[in-house]
């Protein structure tokens, strides 16, 4: 880790606690399990105002121009202190790369400074009823007319979408082809014929279903090349599965349950070396994540090592959860302020168990690493 790296962390970690306060208010805040679940407006709006937002994108779109690597190494800061990061890991980390990457000059130019200022926040409509592991077999379609596409279908699982302003869509364009036949299109939220209805998680927080029916959206808001948008949802993807930010609440939960333990008298050699190997573990799985955003920083496929990083940390995830309130007994189950460990080990093992599903499966990022990182067929 470089000088600027740490300075950027302790930077990180100061600023974060200074959310403490604007953080108690929120009462979905404590039964937030994974960092992919809570959300914030007002935390959002405090990262854009900090400039924390937009850190990796170049400083004429409101970015730092540092690189992937380091902006994961602040994100596992955030996760430490349990930062609700949904909105940020959309509109930045993932949507926001994409548009960088493959959007014309006038739609980055138009949505890149804001969201780096805090003041707009992207959903992400890939899944549907039918098409969520299998997202290339999706539905929902784009048909053209004039300048202008109209899109019509249902999409599920759209995190932020209760709060957010604009919305990335996956959409068929060519119902002849599969992967081949898909684009991406972004547009307002308040679009007519966008309906949003959300609904709470186990894990903590907020998932939505989203249905369009007849939503215009002009052709200026395609992002990459009509029927290129498979590459696009892949390049999303990639970044969405570098999940640093977990693994930082993973942190301080073992931290917090060896504490706890200290403190009650309950740290033997069974509890302590259960807590070492997973404290090794994760130090695997911080390892994958950075080589994942130093790939990505190189330019180099990134598919693979995004997903051994992302299937690493859900796994992780589980093992975590129990250790967590298998160590902690009855205690560990309790939630709210006054809760052992704040009340995170039941809630880390509520969230995990969606962790092998979300973002993609287990089986997904097995066959993913066997295709792309082994060559495997």
């Amino acid at each position: 880790m470089t000088s600027t790296q740490q300075r950027l962390r302790e930077e990180a970690a100061v600023f974060c606690q200074s959310l403490r306060p604007v953080l108690e208010q929120d009462e979905e805040w404590r039964r937030q399990g994974m960092l992919s679940d809570g959300d914030s407006r007002e935390v959002y709006r405090l990262l854009g105002e900090a400039g924390w937002i937009g850190m990796s994108w170049p400083v004429e779109f409101g970015g730092r121009g540092l690189t992937r690597l380091t902006a994961t190494l602040v994100e596992e800061v955030f996760g430490y202190h349990w930062l609700p990061l949904s909105s940020y890991l959309l509109s930045y980390k993932t949507i926001g790369a994409a548009i960088e990457r493959y959007a014309e000059p006038a739609l980055v130019d138009l949505l890149l400074p804001p969201i780096s200022r805090g003041e707009l926040i992207f959903c992400q409509g890939f899944s549907e009823p039918g098409a969520g592991s299998d997202l290339g077999s999706l539905t929902t379609r784009a048909e053209l007319r004039g300048d202008t596409y109209v899109v019509t279908g249902h999409k599920i699982w759209t995190s932020s979408a209760q709060l957010s302003d604009w919305i990335y869509l996956g959409v068929r364009t060519d119902a002849d082809t599969k992967h081949r036949g898909i684009s991406v299109l972004v547009c307002p939220v308040d679009t007519p014929g966008i309906e949003v209805r959300s609904f709470p998680t186990l894990g903590g927080g907020y998932l939505c279903e989203t249905f369009l029916d007849g939503v215009e959206i002009p052709v200026a808001n395609l992002v990459g090349e009509v029927n290129g948008g498979w590459d696009v949802l892949m390049y999303t993807l990639d970044f969405e599965r570098v999940t640093a930010e977990k693994l930082g609440g993973f942190a301080w939960v073992l931290n917090a349950v060896e504490e706890r333990l200290r403190e009650t008298d309950r740290l033997d050699r069974v509890a302590a070396g259960r807590i070492s190997r997973l404290r090794g573990e994760l130090h695997a799985s911080r390892l994958l994540s950075f080589r994942a955003a130093d790939n990505l920083d190189r330019e180099l496929p990134g598919s693979a090592s995004s997903a051994m990083a992302k299937l690493s940390g859900a796994r992780l995830a589980q093992a975590i959860g129990d250790a967590a309130v298998d160590l902690l007994g009855l205690e560990g189950l309790a939630e709210g302020a006054e809760a052992a460990i704040e009340g995170r080990a039941a809630a880390l093992y509520r969230a995990s168990v969606g962790s092998t599903i979300a973002g993609g499966t287990a089986e997904v990022q097995q066959l993913v690493i066997a295709r792309r990182g082994l060559g495997l067929r």
